[in-house]
């Protein structure tokens, strides 16, 4: 007798639309992993494509501003040419207010494009118009080293009076005296003592007014507030009486008031001083009970400029400043770099 036929329990047309189904989960999960993938391929390929652009306007920008520096150290060396006095009506002195690039190209080299979404401003500022730190020591050199041979009591006296009219504490320019003296290797038997041997100090231990902050008694409030009045230069220089401040101008001449510093610079953007004894003139007459001083400190012409610059080139944006030295004589190399650092932005117009 035959056996009866068991029961289907899935219908095969279920099973293959239940197979079909399982199919396609499957694909579209495979579509959307592959997806994410090709997505997080693109998105990274599309952020080191912008970084490598991002990187490229940097550069651009960063030869913008090495264009802008040798263009000034041409008008410097222009100046040089032209005139043994540096004051503040000269062209080096005029600020150049944010300018499109295209408009310094020539006619002939102008395109549809070129420059025109890159913008530059800057200024020459005379770094001997600020008081010169390095001034507190008096430097000799040993075997071709730089070494201390003692404080300089009236540049140490100076910097004291120039402290105080800035309300700051003036105990401080002893301190910095005592600083450089102790990192530039002080000779112990003085500026006439001349050792075999020296030890191979650090050459400028001060680079900038940041490097202040290393010497107790200043903090950032005290470096920004002397900053418009001091710098650190390689070497000792004298000061432009042309372009130095009221402050400075009366902290250098002891017994000179602020107030009778002040009507001198006033006098001076009217006449210029083509030499110091123009200066010495002026100071019988803002000041005629001080005595007949020493202007060793002065000078009219200047040997270190800072340049400022400010580059825009599309995204990138850079802020610069340099020191350039200036040699007084006509020599191959007239102008030199001494170095480029970033600063925050262009310093303001005195």
């Amino acid at each position: 007798m035959p056996r009866p036929a068991r029961p289907r329990l899935f219908h095969p047309r279920c099973s293959h639309a239940a197979q079909r189904g399982a199919a396609i989960v499957t694909a579209l999960l495979v579509v959307t992993l592959a997806v994410v993938l090709v997505s997080g391929l693109l998105w990274r390929q599309q952020v080191q494509i912008r970084s490598i652009e991002n990187q490229r306007l940097r550069a651009q920008a960063d030869w913008i501003f090495t264009a802008a520096l040798d263009y000034a150290r041409l008008v410097l060396r222009d100046d040089l040419r032209r005139t043994a006095v540096d004051h503040l009506g000269e062209v080096w002195a005029v600020p150049i207010a944010e300018t499109r690039l295209s408009d310094f190209l020539g006619a002939s080299l102008r395109t549809d494009t070129a420059g025109e979404t890159s913008f530059l401003a800057g200024r020459i500022v005379d770094a001997e118009a600020r008081f010169n730190l390095t001034n507190l020591v008096n430097l000799i050199t040993v075997n071709g080293v730089t070494r201390s041979a003692g404080p300089n009591p009236d540049a140490v006296a100076a910097y004291r009076r120039l402290l105080t009219l800035l309300n700051l504490n003036p105990d401080l320019a002893e301190v910095t005296a005592q600083h450089l003296q102790t990192t530039l290797g002080a000779s112990p038997a003085g500026p006439g003592h001349t050792p075999a041997a020296a030890p191979a100090p650090r050459a400028h231990p001060l680079r900038d007014l940041d490097d202040l902050l290393a010497i107790p008694g200043y903090d950032p409030a005290s470096v920004a507030r002397l900053a418009p009045f001091a710098i650190v230069l390689p070497q000792r220089s004298t000061h432009n009486a042309n372009t130095t401040s009221a402050e400075v101008m009366s902290a250098l001449l002891d017994g000179l008031t602020l107030p009778a510093a002040r009507t001198l610079v006033a006098q001076r953007a009217r006449a210029h001083y083509n030499s110091l004894a123009d200066l010495q003139n002026q100071l019988r007459a803002a000041a005629p009970e001080l005595p007949a001083r020493s202007l060793a400190a002065f000078d009219v012409r200047s040997s270190h400029f800072l340049v400022y610059g400010q580059v825009r080139h599309e995204r990138a944006e850079r802020v610069r400043e340099a020191l350039v030295y200036r040699h007084a004589a006509n020599v191959p190399e007239v102008t030199r770099v001494l170095w480029i650092r970033p600063v925050p932005s262009l310093p303001a117009n005195p």
